[in-house]
């Protein structure tokens, strides 16, 4: 464990500024592979592009590929459907894809078009988009399978829906959802994974924490600490946020997806900052906690140190055969046991008036990725390969004397504990890593930004890009 640890550390030191992102399309390949092995005979599967979506007159939001459609083949533009035909001899892998068009390629850059389609992206044969609907009904199989996701676009979910009444009407033509192959699939990384994003984001993540760490002080606004993380990744070669930053500072860090970053930091807060860059495709999920004033005070440390001690005691017993659900019983004990012994509630049960969301997700081509959480009712065990988060949390906020009323609670015991939890207003700490299991353990793939007390102080004594003034 400890030479994984050291290999990581030693990696993210080594990070230089932006490079082109490597595509191996043998991985790609491997994976369209792995898929169709799992269809039945005589089956096809479809997946649709995302559809562009207009802001206002000639003005897009900023596209991003369908995280699946990404998966199976690398390619980014949109006006695409990719199908897969595992029973051809010869054409397992089509792609339908935009016309090359001069006028728009001058605005909006090249396109790859049907020779780029095949000679760059693997395509055993490749038509224009336009086409796809008279194309179609030379793939669809009588009596097969149809595997498509409806809901993604709507364009192709109409040509979709319209052949599957045809198709029906003249025997029997089924379709179904490859979403959960698919969800499995991607569940458990490997060195592909690592290799074409899944670490680098981990690591642009990390730098960008350590700069906000170190560039924050009282007077600042929170969306200045917003502009040191996403300076940090566009150098270093991430094209956008894994998701919205949340920077919240003193009341604002109790709001768990607060991400308007627009309040003035002061001496006394807390600032609670949850944010990670995507990098081909991935995404981390990294939050720190930090005092605006360089310093925790007795309460802030109270809570960080409790809700690092959760942290840890799960992070302990992360390896493969590990019933998930272990991790949350553990981090919901020490929670618990901690708030009772500070006085915030009378059982340690009653811990989720102040702790208020699950503490891990699986993280991947989005930052909640897809797989399943149980199997068959039951919280699945770990396994080489799964990335995930371990992200406890406490929140005082003022509405918790309010939450106490709906679990029971008298007016006389909450009188007794508002006295011990007003010190502690406005105090919201989340601590959350990035974890991968290993065939014999973990790695924590974050471990380079500091969660000890004294390091995050120590760390603060620095001067940061965002106060370089």
């Amino acid at each position: 464990m400890r030479r994984y640890i050291t290999f990581v550390l030693f990696f993210l030191a080594t990070v230089t500024r932006a490079q082109p992102i490597h595509l191996d399309m043998q991985v790609f390949a491997e994976r369209r592979d792995a898929f169709m092995r799992q269809l039945p005979p005589n089956s096809i599967a479809i997946f649709p592009c995302k559809p562009t979506y207009q802001r206002n007159l000639d003005v897009v939001y900023e596209y991003r590929q369908e995280s699946t459609f990404y998966y199976l083949s690398g390619f980014e533009e949109p006006e695409a459907v990719l199908l897969l035909n595992p029973s051809s001899p010869q054409h397992k892998f089509i792609m339908f894809v935009r016309k090359r068009d001069l006028q728009r390629e001058t605005y909006d850059g090249p396109r790859a078009g049907i020779e780029g389609a095949m000679q760059t992206f693997g395509a055993d044969t490749a038509y224009f988009f336009d086409d796809f609907r008279t194309h179609l009904y030379r793939y669809a199989k009588p009596d097969g399978t149809l595997y498509y996701t409806f809901g993604i676009n709507p364009y192709l979910d109409d040509i979709i829906q319209k052949q599957v009444i045809e198709r029906r009407a003249a025997g029997n033509w089924a379709i179904s959802d490859p979403s959960a192959i698919l969800a499995e699939m991607r569940l458990i990384k490997n060195d592909g994974d690592m290799r074409m994003g899944m670490r680098k984001a981990v690591e642009i993540s990390a730098l960008a924490h350590r700069e906000a760490i170190k560039s924050v002080e009282p007077g600042m606004n929170e969306c200045e600490i917003q502009a040191v993380f996403e300076y940090v990744y566009r150098r270093h070669g991430s094209p956008r946020n894994g998701y919205p930053c949340i920077v919240g500072s003193g009341p604002n860090s109790t709001i768990l997806h607060y991400n308007a970053n627009n309040r003035t930091m002061h001496a006394g807060d807390v600032l609670l900052m949850d944010c990670a860059a995507e990098y081909g495709y991935y995404s981390a999920d990294i939050t720190r906690t930090v005092p605006v004033s360089g310093k925790f005070s007795p309460q802030q440390r109270e809570i960080y140190q409790l809700v690092l001690d959760a942290q840890n005691a799960a992070m302990r017993i992360v390896k493969p055969g590990l019933i998930k659900k272990t991790m949350d019983d553990v981090i919901d004990s020490v929670l618990g046991t901690g708030l009772v012994r500070l006085g915030f509630i009378k059982n340690k049960n009653d811990h989720r008036i102040f702790t208020l969301h699950g503490y891990s997700h699986w993280i991947g081509l989005e930052v909640h990725d897809v797989g399943n959480y149980t199997i068959d009712g039951k919280s699945r065990p770990l396994v080489a390969g799964m990335c995930f988060t371990i992200e406890p949390g406490v929140y005082v906020r003022s509405d918790v004397f309010e939450k106490m009323k709906g679990i029971g609670y008298s007016e006389q015991d909450i009188a007794q504990i508002r006295k011990r939890v007003e010190p502690y207003m406005h105090i919201g700490v989340r601590i959350e890593d990035d974890i991968l299991v290993t065939e014999n353990g973990y790695i924590n793939m974050s471990a380079s930004v500091p969660r000890e007390i004294d390091q995050i102080e120590q760390l603060m004594s620095e001067k940061g890009i965002g106060n370089q003034r």
